[in-house]
């Protein structure tokens, strides 16, 4: 079962994330709103993957926050995000390992996205 970090500032959102995620068998090992509970989270587990929003609470935006994920422990990233600018866009395509969906979520997108990552990081 793959391990999965939620990082959404919004937590009824969060809150619905980890309900679809587990109901598709993935186990959520923790949530967190801003870039600073993220990076407690991550000083504890490591997951398998990180969904992410763009916006954070904290001092970090999603794609800095990346950014270190990447240089630090390679972890693939679905940011999932309602920003549909092109420089967003174009930074989420310049990371390592990242793909993007754009909100709202539709659950049949997300569980195909998320088989992707499963097959390719196995």
């Amino acid at each position: 079962m793959k391990k999965i970090l939620i990082i959404e500032d919004e937590t009824i959102i969060s809150f619905g994330y980890r309900l679809q995620l587990e109901r598709m068998g993935f186990d959520v090992i923790g949530t967190a709103r801003s870039s600073e509970e993220a990076e407690a989270q991550l000083a504890i587990a490591l997951p398998d993957l990180i969904i992410m929003d763009i916006y954070l609470k904290g001092t970090k935006t999603g794609l800095e926050l990346a950014k270190e994920i990447q240089v630090n422990n390679q972890i693939p990233i679905l940011f999932l995000t309602a920003s549909t600018k092109p420089e967003i866009i174009s930074a989420i395509h310049a990371l390592n390992d990242c793909q993007y969906l754009s909100k709202p979520i539709n659950a049949d997108s997300l569980e195909d996205m998320l088989q992707r990552f499963v097959r390719t990081s196995v």
